[in-house]
């Protein structure tokens, strides 16, 4: 089976909303710092964003 990127970019995402979870529920005992939190929430930012971006590209792609 080979790997799309969109199924690549949809693993990362939950990848990362599992880490965030994950962060939330430790609290202040959690080992991730600011700047990786902060880093898990601009790849699930950016994911939503290409995949907003995909969907409309397909229309542009049928005229």
């Amino acid at each position: 089976m080979q790997l799309t990127g969109i199924d690549i970019m949809s693993n990362t995402m939950k990848t990362a909303k599992y880490k965030l979870s994950q962060h939330k529920v430790e609290g202040q005992s959690s080992n991730l710092t600011i700047f990786q939190v902060a880093k898990l929430m601009d790849a699930i930012k950016r994911g939503e964003e290409s995949k907003s971006t995909q969907e409309t590209s397909i229309y542009f792609s049928l005229n």
